[in-house]
């Protein structure tokens, strides 16, 4: 659960906990005020809010592939990513062959894919900047 203080999108009240981290308050709705919007009662216990997932009939199936398997299953093998696990502080290099636009120094490994080198800094320019 999520703890918080959103407002409730109809009636305006406290909404403290969620079983969701919500992008915005827009839609929330309290306990009272959806039990309302769908014909029950429902009393008001400390706020809360029931997710847009829940409001969908139940006797709608979702479409799962065929192939998709079971989530206890393992990953198949060729799956197109590289089985390396990286440990946190290594990060893979891209090597390539770039110039600085502060000193004009060469670099030639960076932790990510430039996709603009117009402003590509080596470290002690970047570090510079940054002061």
């Amino acid at each position: 659960m999520h703890q918080g203080n959103w407002k409730c999108s109809t009636c305006g009240g406290a909404i403290t906990e969620l079983p969701f981290q919500p992008r915005s308050e827009s839609g929330l709705t309290c306990r009272t005020c959806y039990a309302k919007s769908k014909g029950s009662s429902s009393s008001h216990s400390g706020g809360g809010a029931v997710p847009a997932e829940a409001s969908m009939p139940a006797e709608e199936p979702y479409d799962i592939p065929d192939e998709a398997g079971l989530a206890s299953e393992p990953m198949p093998a060729d799956d197109g990513f590289d089985a390396t696990p990286i440990t946190p502080g290594e990060r893979q290099k891209i090597e390539g062959n770039w110039s600085c636009a502060g000193c004009g120094g060469a670099i030639t490994s960076l932790p990510f894919n430039p996709r603009d080198t117009s402003n590509l800094k080596c470290l002690d320019c970047f570090k510079r900047s940054k002061e």
